[in-house]
């Protein structure tokens, strides 16, 4: 993101400084007509494609580059307006940019920062910790970046310094490219001043989570600690449109179970079913989807269901639009969910991705599409399934982490979006005894001690019935979360204990 905004500034201060620079950018240098772009130090990639960060190890070795001391990840996307109004094809795009594309980079050019300085700083947001109506799924996005960073630095350990910076409201081209209203820009940051504040702060390299700016560290504070009134708040002012419309009530109540075979799963869908509603479910897996279908109307439970894989994202909007055809939705859950343990650097990376795809984009699109076409009735529930990751990390499964953390800021968006219309709930389950839990755990000789799924079904489905914003299911995922907010660096070193020091080296 080299070519405009803090981007370029950015490059500006660290050629003066006189440090040498490789810069990335989508336009064609012809186009460029600062002299600080040349062909030697220019690639030009969109980092949009799946194949950018390719493009960039191949660009580095025919310039016989051999090592970098510093990575800055800057590019991103915006997308400001209500979350119904975003396509499908925008969300893919912008979880490109913002997400897959740092972790992408960060993975392809280890070897050459290992062989340098081994500093990397990836540019967040102030508003990845803030409830911005406007801002949904660039929210969520940034702060999936916190979370892979913050697990991420826990991976590569003391030798690496991995910061992650936080600017407010600049004034950068993106915010028209994205449609804000020139008056809400009048007071933004000189681009200029922001970008000299982060490379001192990237000079210092200290501290591993930087606001930029006393207003903005201020407002980080703030989001960090009083969550819940903030939410309420920005709830009431935000000054977005609500989506188009929402259907009437209908009986019996209707529910959408994402990943409803198996596991956490299999247990809400019965829950559901139990209490009378009738569910549409969503899997990839055919046999366990007909097994639980099988069960659920032995016991005069009402469902169909729809097989689908939803880390293909050519398949997310057709699904999300037959869903919108049929009847609305009381209760929408996303609880479908993959991940990938190991050290980062050693798992391939198409595996880690996919992990992005289904966890975090899809939610975003099949919620947005919903959204779009009315099919969630007045009153009802969005439940997103987090995790207790988003409160200790989780090193071993940064890719996973940074999902989950991007789906609870997410909810916490789009509660303040949709409020007061409909009840958005988000639940952070600790270890769970599933099969998912089995096939990513280094360690299952104390299985027993996991929660089973039927208790988080229960939590959820309470949670629905009451409006309850959040579900840390059990005493012990509560435990673990205040610890969590208390003692981040603790908690933080005792997950590492727990799961990443008994990981093995090299692809599992």
């Amino acid at each position: 993101g080299a070519t405009s905004g803090i981007g370029l500034a950015l490059a500006h201060e660290l050629h003066t400084a006189g440090h040498k620079l490789i810069l990335l950018g989508r336009k064609p240098l012809h186009s460029l007509s600062d002299p600080l772009f040349t062909p030697e130090n220019y690639c030009q990639t969109d980092l949009s494609h799946p194949d950018a960060a390719q493009h960039v190890r191949t660009w580095l070795d025919s310039h016989a580059i051999q090592h970098l001391d510093l990575l800055i990840h800057n590019a991103g996307l915006g997308y400001y307006g209500s979350p119904a109004t975003q396509s499908a094809h925008h969300i893919q795009d912008l979880i490109q940019v913002n997400l897959n594309a740092p972790i992408a980079l960060t993975h392809a050019l280890y070897p050459w920062l290992l062989r340098g300085e081994r500093h990397i700083v990836f540019v967040s947001s102030v508003s990845s910790v803030l409830p911005t109506a406007e801002y949904a799924t660039y929210t969520a996005s940034k702060a999936a970046l916190d979370g892979f960073a913050r697990s991420l630095r826990l991976e590569l350990g003391q030798n690496w310094t991995v910061q992650v910076l936080h600017p407010g409201a600049t004034a950068t081209p993106m915010h028209a490219k994205v449609g804000m209203p020139v008056e809400k820009t009048a007071n933004f940051a000189p681009v200029e001043q922001v970008a000299a504040e982060m490379w001192a702060a990237i000079q210092s390299a200290h501290g591993r989570n930087i606001a930029i700016g006393t207003g903005n560290k201020i407002l980080r504070g703030v989001g960090q600690t009083l969550p819940q009134p903030l939410e309420w708040v920005m709830g009431r002012t935000s000054k977005i449109d609500p989506p188009p419309r929402f259907a009437p009530t209908q009986y019996p109540r209707h529910a959408l179970i994402t990943g409803f075979a198996d596991g956490i799963g299999r247990a809400l869908a019965v829950r559901f079913a139990q209490a009378g509603y009738h569910l549409t479910g969503i899997d990839v897996d055919a046999d366990r989807a007909a097994d639980t279908a099988v069960f659920i109307q032995s016991q005069n439970g009402h469902i169909t269901y729809h097989l689908a894989d939803l880390s293909q994202p050519a398949d997310l909007a057709p699904l999300a639009a037959k869903l919108g055809q049929g009847r609305p939705f009381d209760v929408v859950i996303h609880n479908a969910g993959i991940s990938a343990a190991g050290h980062f650097v050693d798992l391939p990376l198409v595996r880690q991705l996919k992990v992005i795809d289904v966890n975090l984009t899809a939610p975003l699109v099949l919620t947005a599409q919903l959204l779009a076409d009315g099919a969630l009735v007045r009153q009802g529930h969005i439940v997103l399934l987090s995790s207790l990751s988003y409160y200790v990390g989780y090193p071993g499964a940064a890719v996973y982490a940074a999902s989950k953390d991007g789906l609870a800021l997410y909810g916490r968006a789009l509660a303040a979006a949709l409020a007061p219309d409909i009840h958005l709930h988000t639940v952070f389950p600790g270890p769970t005894r599933t099969a998912h839990a089995r096939r990513y755990s280094p360690d299952n000789s104390r299985e027993e001690r996991r929660m089973p799924p039927e208790d988080v079904a229960q939590a959820v489905f309470t949670a629905v019935q009451k409006n309850q914003r959040l579900v840390l299911p059990g005493p012990a995922a509560k435990l673990f979360a205040t610890l969590g907010k208390l003692a981040p660096t603790v908690m933080e070193q005792a997950m590492k204990k727990t799961l990443l020091d008994k990981m093995p080296r090299g692809e599992p």
